[in-house]
């Protein structure tokens, strides 16, 4: 009891020192929590693609570079009796977002038909599936942008896309996928584009799409139509690039600056500056502590004694700094507004107590660094040297 209250006294004594040096390790660790759950966010969402049995398809040379609709044919006649090859949906990308309103939206038009069994993780009920295949204008938004947006189902609404022809088009909600996983896409049909591309005239090609989804039937079937499919249109001028979904989806993130890497790095790099930043004060309070620490030993305290107190008071610095930094981002997160907050690709910000508990491990590892050295130093003190030092 004796030590923790000196303990205490000593970090006590330059408070405004000790809290600086808690912040230089709770800022790193606010960092690293919110890194992780990005990068930890991705894994679940690769993870979750990897389940879904599907190939993607895109044009070789560049996923910018649209399909002819023709290919979904030729890819179904793969399979004529329909039971390895479940479905072809081909998608269009348009964007968009309202008017007078900068936030982006990621809106895609997919083939109707076979939308549904392409993706069954929507979890779409009957009355959904009838409204979507009755209403050609019909739109069904993730619950978290329609909650964003303020939109619920029967409202009409006008997205602006981002794709030519640029014109504005009128959508009837049916749906805000209460039970889908994914909760940010706006899909409408396709056929409904194909439409308004015919109206604006010769001008706008019709009949593409930007990438292919085909669902098999298992993990066999997708390996052997990955090859199979390239095979059919090599050779022609849409020559096609197929990989299954997890692949395709980070291909795609990492081409968005290479996220997973780089926030991996700067996780790296903030903890390396919370151990440097750390390491500085905790030396800085041993050097101006060498008369009290010669004179405990001279007294008869030991040197592990020592070593043991410096060590305790750097553990219980970036301790607290690491739960500031752990628990802050925690609370923010789960219980409050940010936890509705929408990322694209991982859709939610999840920030699970366990990264919490992590994290303050992380911290109690910086201040283990952090005071290892002016321990080894108070463990090492000549008594008689340090005195004489002093005068």
């Amino acid at each position: 009891m004796l030590r923790l209250t000196y303990v205490y006294r000593n970090l006590t004594r330059n408070t405004r020192r000790s809290v600086m040096t808690s912040a230089a390790v709770a800022l790193p660790i606010v960092i690293f929590v919110l890194s992780t759950a990005v990068i930890d966010g991705i894994t679940r969402f690769l993870d979750n693609s990897a389940r879904q049995l599907r190939l993607a398809i895109t044009q070789k040379t560049s996923i910018v570079n649209p399909l002819p609709e023709g290919h979904r044919r030729k890819i179904e006649s793969l399979d004529p009796t329909g039971t390895r090859i479940l479905a072809v949906c081909g998608l269009r990308w348009i964007g968009g977002q309202r008017e007078n309103d900068p936030m982006p939206l990621s809106t895609l038009g997919v083939d109707h038909d076979t939308f549904v069994e392409a993706f069954p993780e929507h979890r779409l009920d009957r009355e959904e599936i009838d409204a979507w295949q009755r209403d050609k204008q019909a739109l069904m938004v993730g619950r978290n942008t329609a909650t964003q947006l303020g939109w619920k189902v029967g409202q009409r609404v006008t997205i602006m896309p981002s794709v030519p022809p640029y014109t504005p088009i009128e959508f009837h909600i049916i749906s805000t996928m209460e039970k889908a996983e994914d909760v940010v896409t706006l899909w409408f049909r396709r056929d409904y584009f194909e439409e308004i591309l015919k109206g604006e005239g010769k001008e706008y090609p019709e009949g593409l799409v930007s990438f292919y989804f085909v669902k098999c039937g298992s993990k066999a079937d997708m390996d052997h139509f990955r090859q199979e499919i390239d095979r059919m249109f090599a050779g022609t001028l849409d020559e096609t690039k197929t990989s299954d979904e997890k692949t395709f989806m980070n291909e795609f993130i990492t081409q968005q600056f290479d996220l997973p890497r780089n926030l991996t790095i700067l996780s790296a790099m903030t903890v390396f500056v919370a151990v440097i930043a750390a390491m500085n004060a905790m030396s800085m309070n041993v050097r101006d502590r060498i008369s009290e620490i010669a004179t405990l030993k001279a007294l008869g305290f030991s040197g592990l004694f020592a070593l043991a107190l410096i060590l305790a008071e750097s553990l219980l610095i970036c301790g607290l700094g690491g739960l500031a930094g752990s628990l802050g981002p925690y609370i923010a997160f789960t219980y409050t507004p940010l936890r509705k907050i929408n990322i694209p690709v991982i859709q939610t910000f999840e920030i699970p107590f366990a990264m919490c508990i992590k994290s303050v491990l992380v911290a109690l590892g910086i201040g283990l660094l952090a005071g290892a050295w002016p321990s080894w130093l108070a463990l090492r003190m000549k008594v008689v040297a340090a005195l004489r030092n002093l005068e």
